[in-house]
């Protein structure tokens, strides 16, 4: 019988290369680091199964261990010798190209180790070669003076507006940007590109969105416009209008993000960045010509088209469209419709010729100094239209036509604007300044000097008004009960009419100097004349010189006037006093005249000449402290003045024209203000 303990199986695993040629495959795969080709050892595998198993009838464990008190199976299979051959081979080429993979390794970190690739720029500074430290320190001193140049952000390309990048939170991340640049690292490939060598590297920016928001708030409340409404408005009775005009708002995240894009984003931008168009949005005004046209149309127009008549009773007035439409307008309600509007208040005062004629117009109180003390002067009640009636009686009159234009009232009882009781609350108690000058016998001056204190007589100032002399005194005209006196004009006193009344003006200006009221508006004589308080007097000239000052304290001020006449042996006199509560403390003072100034000596020929001394001009300084009764200092006041000479006038002719021609050219010195065109009167 055939033996069946294995020999076929080890015949079957010799003829397969196994047995003893399986101890060479193992040496060839420690050696290579091939591992043997899984195919082959599955057919081997199979074969073995072919014969009833591996060895001589062993049993071996599938997890590949011997079976516990089994023999052991015998080793794999012999590897043929062309397949050693391959697989060393292949070990050996591999050996080779690590070896000099890493000979070019070394001899490239030998050259380029460490540092940046040649040639390599960033926003055009050179960074070549440098180490990466060494390139940090270069661009936090260069980069600066490159990247920060000011973005201009323009708006339609009407206007522009700087941003400088690092103040809008734009500044460049050295570190980040050197890293980014080739070379600088033991990478293989980057020591190939640092010996290649590179180009421009973009900046890598960093960014502070809030203070790019900022920034551009700060622009968009300058840039921003707007609206404009159309309107409607009425001039001399006709309609005038303005067409509406569309706004503009800044959309700051918009603008924010192209700048930020403008400034290296998405790794690229072109130096120097220049304009960034701000990102803008309509907005459209509330009225729109839609409106407009609508409201022209159906209510403008048709205001404007004819008188409306006031009916009160038996009585009736008409008012004509320039009148009305001087208290006339049109505004929009909150959803942008036009809707016309009467200021009542207004049309009673500027239709009060029209208005006057119905009822009987009411008495305003007042405060008058009788038998030196104030009196208060009842107020009376009066018959009218309230203002408030006769906005809702015309208001609708308006738009209707024909007959239908008219506007019934009622009259009612009117308050005057001062009431009694409002006039007793003034506190006009005392004197609280006043001020005497004297003026030598003229009759034109008794009756100037005289017809002008009469009409500033008793004058009351409420908190807050102002007196104005020209205003109160009215044109120095003969129905206004003036006549001619002196005035000077291009220096030299000459012969008009009004002359004297500046003795009006500065009595009455140095009282409320010395009061402490507001001086808005005084000029003091071009000549001096030494019955006046130098620095601190006034003349006036109708149409050209007022003297006004305003009742800034918040008590009423009443203006008193004592005139005495002149007469042929003796000055006159004038008194200004102003009654009221005592509220401001006042300290004066005068700096010394200087820069003197000579006058010239003139001759005239002329019937009309009229002979003068000479006197010097100079200059000085009136100086005024006010302190309230807080004792705060609320006015500081230096009023600097210079004052002309008085020219000499001779009458005649001069003695030697030629020998005196120069000195007088010499001494032609008129000071800084003569006034040619305007007179002042003395």
């Amino acid at each position: 019988m055939t033996d069946q303990s294995g020999t076929p199986g080890r015949g079957a695993a010799d003829s397969d290369g196994t047995g003893a040629g399986a101890a060479d495959t193992t040496e060839s795969t420690s050696a290579t680091g091939v591992v043997p080709d899984s195919t082959t050892a599955h057919d081997n595998t199979a074969q073995a199964g072919a014969h009833g198993g591996f060895g001589t009838g062993e049993r071996y464990d599938t997890a590949g261990g011997a079976v516990p008190g089994e023999p052991a199976p015998d080793a794999a299979p012999e590897a043929s010798p062309g397949r050693r051959r391959t697989l060393r081979r292949v070990g050996i080429t591999a050996a080779v190209v690590l070896g000099v993979l890493g000979v070019a390794y070394g001899v490239l970190y030998a050259v380029a180790g460490g540092s940046l690739a040649r040639g390599a720029t960033v926003a055009g500074i050179d960074v070549g070669g440098m180490d990466p430290a060494d390139a940090e320190a270069r661009l936090t001193e260069r980069l600066p003076g490159v990247v920060d140049e000011p973005i201009l952000l323009s708006a339609g390309g009407e206007t522009t507006y700087e941003v400088v990048p690092s103040e809008a939170g734009l500044t460049v991340d050295v570190g980040a940007t050197v890293d980014a640049v080739p070379g600088g690292s033991a990478n293989p490939l980057s020591l190939v590109d640092a010996v290649l060598g590179a180009g421009d590297t973009t900046p890598v920016p960093a960014v502070d969105r809030a203070a790019a928001e900022s920034a551009v708030q700060g622009i968009a409340e300058r840039a921003n416009t707007d609206p404009v409404n159309a309107a409607v408005a009425f001039e001399d009775g006709e309609v005038v209008t303005s067409e509406p005009q569309t706004g503009r708002a800044v959309d700051v995240e918009a603008t924010v993000q192209a700048m930020i894009d403008a400034y290296f984003g998405d790794g690229g931008a072109e130096l120097p960045i220049g304009e960034v168009p701000l990102a803008v949005d309509e907005v459209q005004p509330a009225v729109d010509a839609a409106e407009l046209d609508r409201a022209v149309s159906e209510f403008a127009e048709p205001a404007m088209a004819a008188p409306v008549t006031v009916v009160a009773g038996d009585e009736s007035v008409e008012i004509a469209p320039d009148v009305v439409g001087q208290a006339l307008s049109m505004a929009p309600d909150d959803s942008g419709t036009l809707r016309p509007e009467l200021d009542g208040k207004a049309l009673m005062d500027v239709a009060h010729d029209e208005l006057e004629e119905i009822g009987q117009e009411g008495k305003n109180a007042t405060v008058t100094i009788e038998g030196g003390e104030p009196t208060v002067v009842p107020g009376e009640t009066g018959q009218g239209i309230a203002p408030g009636m006769l906005v809702d009686a015309v208001l609708p009159a308006l738009s209707r036509s024909g007959d239908a234009r008219q506007a019934q009232v009622e009259l009612t009882e009117v308050e005057p604007e001062l009431t009694t009781e409002g006039a007793e609350k003034l506190g006009v108690t005392e004197v609280i300044s006043e001020f005497t000058t004297s003026f030598p016998y003229a009759e034109y001056r008794n009756v100037n000097i005289g017809t002008a204190a009469e009409s500033i007589d008793d004058t009351l100032l409420q908190p807050g008004d102002e007196f104005s002399l020209n205003g109160i005194v009215g044109e120095r005209t003969e129905a206004n009960g003036f006549t001619s006196g002196t005035i000077i004009n291009g220096g030299r006193l000459v012969e008009a009419l009004g002359g004297g009344v500046s003795q009006v003006a500065t009595t009455t200006f140095h009282a409320a100097y010395k009061a402490g009221l507001e001086d808005v508006e005084h000029w003091p004589h071009s000549i001096y004349f030494d019955r006046y308080p130098v620095g601190q007097e006034a003349t006036v000239a109708w149409g050209a010189k007022d003297m006004r000052f305003a009742n800034d304290s918040p008590y009423g001020v009443v203006v008193d006037t004592v005139f005495t006449a002149s007469t042929p042996s003796s000055d006159g006199s004038l008194t200004v006093r102003l009654w009221s509560t005592e509220h401001f403390e006042v300290e004066t003072s005068l700096s010394e005249r200087h820069d003197y100034t000579s006058p010239r000596t003139i001759y005239d020929t002329s019937d009309q000449c009229s002979p003068q001394s000479g006197s010097q001009g100079f200059s000085i300084t009136s100086y005024r402290k006010v302190w309230n009764p807080d004792g705060e200092l609320v006015k500081d006041e230096a009023d600097p003045w210079t004052y002309n000479p008085n020219h000499q006038v001779v009458c005649g002719p001069e003695p030697d024209e030629d020998n005196n021609s120069d000195e007088n050219d010499e001494n032609n010195d008129s000071g800084n203000n003569d006034d040619s065109g305007g007179n002042d009167d003395p």
